[in-house]
């Protein structure tokens, strides 16, 4: 097959995860692979660089398996602040339908809304290509601006009603796709994928202690991900003397960064627990699993609003592949997909909670590898990279024969 994946993320910039390895699996099964992404963390390179409106094409791209061979192709745009998504909306719609032409794409797989979602649809219905739509967030939710999110939640209906399936990563977001216009008969589940030749339990080397200020003897609570400002962890930082109360051994690794850093760091002066708080920034992808590997558990603080409610955090699996128990507050989305400690997760109803759980699981070594052996088990049998690709290259190859008998 010849499949194009299309996002509004930068591809070689942003974190990895599921378009990356998932792409990249299907071009390491036989498929010829395609990406269309959006520049969006664009900078410009001296002060007469206002961009282009051409497509920079680059071969051979990974970001998750090195023996993998994506195609990137970047439409231009223009780098000015306000005109850089605007003028992309052109670029996107054009460069789409090229490639569509030109690489005779059998089936698209789309990520995006507001950038290059409409364009996709419309010209898909135009070459008789069919479109699988996954999703994974809110995506109106995600909009920056209060002013833009209406007219994305208009085009979320518009591409929910016109691709022939939607693969929802949980039940919620299925119920979600539903209510904006979606067949109910052509939506379905898709689990989040993980590398569990890559996230898997492995030994503490002791390199990244070291290089933290961290004893061999220090309890590591460890979050990874992008610091939103839905994150929770301002909260959780305000709150974490009270697991020093009881675990004064106890510290709290964030591994990451985002627009709430600087808030977090403020806290963590305010506090004065600079060494029990470590706020890391970004790290290599490849570095995760011995992070995750040198923790004694990990959590997800994240609040429940309109934007985190029905989604399922990728760091989840990621934590459980390497054998580690989970604190995370009970998000509806990830609830319906695990439902608790069977699983390897320790719900806490708030961020205002998590101490108390933290503290229990620190504080029982006997309960806590309980439920790093049920998240370890859970993970290996539900949520493994090649288990999920070959599900979307299932369902890619049904949607193409259906569109071929014209249903």
């Amino acid at each position: 097959m010849n499949i194009l994946f299309i996002h509004e993320i930068d591809w070689l910039k942003k974190v990895v995860f599921e378009i990356h390895t998932l792409s990249e699996l299907l071009s390491l099964f036989g498929h010829k692979v395609y990406v269309i992404d959006y520049e969006s963390m664009w900078k410009r390179d001296g002060f007469f660089d206002f961009g282009s409106m051409r497509t920079r094409v680059i071969n051979n791209v990974n970001r998750a398996y090195p023996e993998a061979t994506v195609e990137l192709r970047r439409p231009g745009l223009i780098k000015i602040p306000g005109l850089s998504r605007f003028s992309a909306i052109f670029t996107q719609y054009f460069e789409i339908r090229r490639t569509i032409k030109e690489k005779k794409i059998d089936a698209i797989v789309l990520y995006s809304v507001p950038t290059s979602g409409w364009q996709a649809v419309r010209l898909a219905k135009k070459f008789n290509v069919p479109v699988i739509f996954r999703s994974i967030d809110v995506l109106n939710q995600m909009v920056t601006s209060p002013l833009l999110r209406p007219l994305t939640r208009l085009l979320e209906k518009q591409v929910y009603s016109k691709a022939d399936y939607i693969l929802a990563l949980t039940p919620k977001m299925s119920g979600y796709v539903a209510s904006l216009g979606a067949d109910p008969s052509r939506v379905g589940l898709l689990l989040i994928p993980v590398d569990t030749n890559m996230f898997r339990p492995a030994p503490d080397a002791g390199e990244f202690r070291r290089k933290w200020g961290l004893g061999a003897e220090d309890a590591v609570i460890l979050f990874i991900g992008t610091l939103f400002n839905f994150s929770g962890l301002d909260v959780l930082i305000r709150r974490f003397p009270e697991v020093l109360k009881d675990v004064p051994e106890a510290r709290l690794l964030i591994v990451g960064d985002g627009p709430q850093r600087s808030k977090l760091e403020k806290i963590v002066a305010e506090t004065g627990m600079q060494k029990q708080v470590i706020i890391t920034g970004f790290q290599p992808y490849d570095t995760m699993p011995q992070y995750i590997n040198m923790s004694t558990l990990c959590i997800n603080s994240f609040l429940v609003n309109n934007t985190t409610r029905d989604i399922f955090p990728s760091k989840i699996v990621q934590y459980l592949a390497c054998g580690k128990a989970v604190v995370a507050t009970r998000l509806p989305g990830m609830v319906a997909v695990i439902s608790g400690e069977d699983e390897g997760v320790m719900y806490s109803d708030g961020v205002e909670e998590m101490p108390a759980k933290i503290i229990t699981l620190l504080k029982s070594k006997e309960h806590r590898q309980r439920l790093e052996r049920a998240g370890l088990a859970y993970v290996q049998q539900k949520h493994s990279n090649e288990k999920i690709a070959h599900q979307l290259e299932e369902k890619l190859e049904e949607v193409i024969n259906q569109k071929s008998r014209g249903k």
